[in-house]
């Protein structure tokens, strides 16, 4: 068994391991809930509020921060799902073969990297660059939704931490964009 094989095999056993075994009622009901936030009726109810108060509340930098997180969120998204995913292929582990409890919906085979943990890498890191005081807040919100997308099996671990720091990655050098837009 060479290494790439090995972390494959870890890959899976972590994947099951925290799909079918480290699992509680209240995970089973708040995953799903956490991973497809944008499918409750409430969010976009609340997602609105909470942007308009930050926006009247920070004025021109809010703004500044708005633009430089879709700008970040967007191009990630668009490098993992037009780039990365077509080039590598890995299916979800569902599609693969595995035997997960699927507590969410899936759309589309290929699984690397996860658009949720990449979206949230990349908000995370320019959130965290123009309020670093929030900065757990912000990260341990990316690591939840990661955490989801592996409980609910749409994705094997790996996906979710490729996601997470190719998110980071672009949302630091949008982050530095950010930096210089606000000098």
């Amino acid at each position: 068994m060479g290494p790439w094989d090995a972390l494959a095999a870890l890959d899976a056993w972590l994947l099951l391991k925290i799909n079918r075994a480290w699992t509680s009622p209240f995970l089973d009901a708040a995953m799903p809930a956490l991973t497809d936030l944008h499918k409750l009726a409430w969010f976009w109810f609340a997602a609105p509020a909470a942007l308009g108060l930050w926006l009247w509340r920070g004025r021109r930098r809010a703004l500044q921060v708005l633009v430089v997180l879709g700008l970040a969120c967007g191009s990630a998204d668009l490098l993992s799902y037009r780039v990365l995913k077509p080039a590598v292929r890995r299916l979800r582990p569902s599609v693969a073969g595995q035997p997960v409890v699927l507590r969410a919906p899936v759309s589309g085979k290929p699984g690397f990297p996860s658009n949720h943990a990449v979206n949230m890498g990349a908000g995370a890191a320019v959130l965290s660059s123009a309020y670093p005081l929030g900065a757990p807040l912000f990260w341990a919100a990316a690591a939840a939704v990661a955490y989801s997308r592996v409980y609910c099996g749409a994705h094997y671990p790996a996906d979710v931490l490729a996601g997470l720091a190719l998110g980071a990655l672009v949302g630091w050098l949008w982050a530095a964009l950010l930096k210089r837009w606000l000098r």
